[in-house]
């Protein structure tokens, strides 16, 4: 049985197979489309990798200044954190760290 549309049907057929061919490049750009902004997202990078040198700087031990002894020992003295710092772990970053 051979496909059979009538000769009215044709051109409304015709018109929408087109209107479909156009529109179907346009869906997968809009799908592709990032909904998130670059200039947002380079901040909030430069952001943690701020934070993460901050934290980095406060673990590594502070010294003071070498000290020569008369006898020519040199002496790099520890710097001692002010009282009560040193339990006190770094705050925690706003959020549990996930993004959706």
């Amino acid at each position: 049985m051979p496909f059979f549309v009538s000769r009215p049907v044709r051109p409304i057929f015709a018109a929408a197979l087109a209107l479909l061919l156009v529109s179907a490049p346009l869906s997968p750009v809009r799908a592709q489309a990032n909904p998130s902004d670059p200039e947002m997202l380079l901040e909030e990078g430069t952001k943690k990798i701020l934070r993460a040198f901050e934290l980095f700087i406060k673990t590594i031990p502070q010294y003071e200044m070498p000290e020569v002894l008369p006898n020519g020992d040199i002496i790099i003295r520890r710097k001692h954190p002010p009282p009560g710092k040193e339990d006190e772990a770094p705050p925690a970053p706003p959020g549990d760290g996930t993004k959706t």
